[in-house]
């Protein structure tokens, strides 16, 4: 069967996309959330998934405005679609991972992309987008990923957030450089800290992943988690099974080293997945 173009496959749309405010889409690839801003001269892209289908046409049918591409992270399933596109914009550190697919299929198919190679521009905290009438500011919040940012969108009052700040989890085995847990989940509680002093300027937050729309009542949550964590006195679930996560574990990830098991603390609606006893 022949379908009308790369975006649509035996199951209809690949993508699907709802406007959340004026000018601002959220694009989701099952439980992977992009989101666009659009204003009066540019728009800005903020992650790009695993790139199946197209994705530059499928944005390009929402908006013909220059685009700026931005990713939360340098993990593939953000980064997987940037080769769409000649440069993109990420924090410190993306470029060493952001072109690593997670399987020889999906490096094939990024190689067949218009711009395999495309550049990476590193963007730190107070780095803004202009797109015209709305600003877009960057914001380090590495804990996650080494080079995970944050955006704020002031004109809409709204926070994107990546893989720090989820509905389902936050895991923290997945970083470039492993390091004590008990330095990642401070890394993590100054980061909601840094956020919770910016929040008079947002009323919503956007993760990237397992539920679109989050109350800021989250970063309290994971705050308090962190220092459950660091206290000792943390919930400590009876196994790590959530969103897409298996009770039993996460075998054969090249995150984890051989004997290495996972751990999953909750608090509130804050939880996080990380190597148990590091």
């Amino acid at each position: 069967m022949k379908y009308r173009n790369a975006n649509i496959g035996e199951r209809g749309y690949i993508y699907g996309k709802w406007r959340t405010a004026p000018g601002t889409y959220t694009i989701s690839f099952g439980n992977v959330y992009c989101y666009l801003m659009i204003g009066e001269h540019h728009a800005l892209l903020f992650d790009t998934a695993y790139g199946e289908g197209n994705l530059r046409e499928f944005v390009e049918e929402i908006t013909d405005k220059p685009l700026y591409v931005v990713n939360s992270h340098g993990h593939f399933d953000h980064t997987g679609g940037n080769a769409w596109w000649d440069e993109v914009y990420a924090g410190p550190t993306a470029e060493t991972i952001a072109k690593k697919a997670f399987s020889p299929e999906m490096q094939e198919k990024m190689n067949q992309m218009p711009y395999p190679d495309y550049k990476i521009n590193t963007v730190r905290t107070g780095y803004v987008f202009d797109l015209g009438g709305r600003e877009i500011e960057v914001l380090e919040i590495p804990a996650h990923n080494e080079s995970s940012i944050a955006l704020i969108d002031k004109t809409n009052r709204a926070l994107y957030t990546g893989d720090e700040m989820e509905a389902g989890q936050v895991i923290l085995f997945v970083r470039n450089q492993q390091i004590p847990n008990a330095e990642i989940f401070t890394a993590h509680m100054e980061n909601m800290k840094k956020l919770k002093l910016r929040s008079g300027e947002f009323d919503v937050i956007y993760p990237a992943h397992n539920g679109p729309q989050l109350d800021l009542e989250y970063i309290d949550d994971y705050i308090a988690l962190s220092e459950s964590l660091l206290s000792g006195t943390a919930k400590i679930m009876p196994d790590i099974a959530g969103f897409g996560m298996a009770p039993g574990g996460f075998a054969g990830s090249a995150f984890l080293k051989e004997g290495q098991t996972l751990e999953r603390a909750q608090y509130g609606g804050a939880s996080f997945v990380y190597i148990k006893g590091e």
